[in-house]
């Protein structure tokens, strides 16, 4: 095992490459993309018609605070600030 490539002996650490995404990325943009649809199946079901509450907060979620954090989290991603 060369220490170089993985940082500490038997942890596996190793710092992603400039074009890796970080660690987390994924489990982060999958877990947003699934609150995603479930506000979105919220929204277009008759469950989410009978409760306007709960339909307007997911309504604001799924269109509008999820998009702005999938975008914020692409783009840190790609460098951007």
């Amino acid at each position: 095992m060369n220490a170089k490539d993985y940082g500490h002996h038997f942890s596996g650490y190793r710092k992603p490459e400039a074009t890796e995404p970080s660690q987390g990325f994924m489990s982060r943009l999958v877990f947003w993309i699934l609150v995603f649809a479930v506000c979105i199946g919220w929204v277009m079901t008759h469950t989410g018609c009978a409760h306007p509450i709960g339909n307007g907060l997911a309504a604001l979620m799924g269109f509008g605070f999820i998009p702005l954090r999938l975008l914020c989290l692409v783009l840190s991603e790609a460098g951007v600030e």
